[in-house]
């Protein structure tokens, strides 16, 4: 007789076993449950005004940056969740519904930052916003001194040279933000060079930093009208027209751009250097910081830097805040204004910026504000690419072209 191990021509059932399909389709559902959690979250931050549900840094950024992103995820999401629906109904329905219900508030809030930007004359380019691409600057092609300090501290212009039309460029002298306490004239070298790309001579200003103990709310003004100055003696140098010279600036530079542009129109701007300050054509600003003694009041982390470049608080040193004040400028000769307005800027809050236009249209001068929603403070700083930074660029660069004849 043979006996026949029960062993030997046999396999353990469970080695080799594939997982089913509904296994696989609940672990897809998982992950697709927490992108469509995501999507929510984003989407409640994106409509409550001050949620900061995804943290201090993301939250802010979730229209004008990963807006188009986080609707495409959403999309995504729904409709595989609603194709695993034969697997497990019930929690692909519930994926499907969270995700769609985020993906449609964040469509909103995205197409309002759209619809905004093209009214104002600007574009958006969703692939770009989506994928948040943009060209390297690099260095300008001229980083002079223009003014020694009588400290000793050499202040240089970045020029970047037209690369395109015939005959002398518009000027775009730029005025950087950063709160009167940091930020360089190397800030937007990507920026400088696209609009070098589209014919302007772009040139942007560094002036003397606040720092405490030494307020610069007495010096950066007269330093930058310094460098209109000498922008306008060179401009024909670099390939530039100083009879269309625009004077641009964000936040901080905003402040700058408005105070020294409409006290050279006035004819009572002071300068560091002995050169006459030329008249600008137009004054173009992001978020500008004209209302510094509101911004101490009101802005969220504002205080510091306002008692850095002033000096002391509204009530210690009032005169300053007044001489800093965009309201105290206004003359019925001040140049075109415009104003792009983060409707939620936390930092400076818009109220400000409002209250300046509104003022200077009843004095006669041809103000205008965009108001860009669900945006915050710098909304266009981060990704070249992005929604904020199209959304503002855009504008910014049609109406100043329209300004100078650039643009029809």
């Amino acid at each position: 007789m043979v006996h026949v191990s029960a062993g030997s021509g046999t396999e353990d059932p469970a080695r080799g076993r594939r997982p089913s399909p509904a296994l696989a389709a609940g672990v897809v559902l998982g992950l697709l449950g927490l992108a469509a959690v995501f999507v929510l979250l984003a989407a409640l931050t994106a409509v409550i005004p001050g949620a900061a549900l995804l943290g201090a840094t993301l939250s802010p950024a979730v229209v004008t940056v990963h807006g188009l992103q986080l609707v495409a995820l959403g999309l995504v999401t729904a409709v595989v969740a609603w194709l695993l629906r034969r697997a497990h109904r019930r929690v692909a329905t519930a994926v499907t519904v969270v995700a769609a219900v985020g993906t449609l508030a964040l469509a909103g809030a995205v197409g309002a930052v759209v619809a905004a930007t093209v009214g104002a004359g600007g574009g958006v380019d969703p692939l770009r916003a989506i994928a948040l691409t943009g060209s390297g600057g690099g260095a300008p092609d001229e980083h002079p001194v223009y003014l020694t300090t009588p400290e000793g501290q050499d202040l240089h212009l970045a020029v970047t040279r037209p690369r395109a039309g015939t005959g002398p460029a518009p000027v775009l002298v730029w005025v950087h933000g950063g709160g009167w306490v940091s930020g360089s004239e190397l800030d937007r070298a990507d920026d400088a060079r696209r609009l070098a790309g589209e014919g302007w001579l772009v040139v942007s200003v560094e002036y003397t930093l606040a720092a405490p103990g030494r307020p610069t709310w007495d010096v950066a003004g007269p330093q930058v009208a310094c460098a209109l100055a000498r922008v306008a003696e060179h401009a024909g140098e670099y390939g530039g027209d100083p009879g269309r010279l625009v004077v641009g600036g964000d936040s901080a530079g905003g402040q700058l751009a408005v105070s020294v542009g409409y006290r050279a129109a006035a004819g009572t701007q002071a300068s560091a250097c002995p050169s006459p300050v030329p008249v600008p054509r137009a004054i173009a600003t992001l978020y500008p910081a004209v209302d510094l003694a509101d911004t101490y009041r009101r802005g969220d982390g504002a205080r510091d830097f306002a008692v850095v470049y002033t000096g002391g608080t509204p009530e210690q040193v009032p005169d300053r805040y007044r001489a800093v004040a965009g309201v105290e400028a206004i003359t019925p000769g001040a140049p075109p204004t415009l104003a792009v307005v983060p409707t939620r800027d936390r930092l400076v809050p818009p109220g400000g910026a409002d209250r300046f236009v509104d003022a200077a249209r009843a004095a006669g001068v041809d103000a205008r504000r965009v108001d860009v929603p669900f945006a915050d403070h710098a909304f266009d700083v981060g990704p070249a690419g992005s929604l904020g930074h199209q959304a503002a660029t855009s504008v910014l660069e049609r109406w100043a072209g329209e300004q100078v004849g650039l643009v029809r």
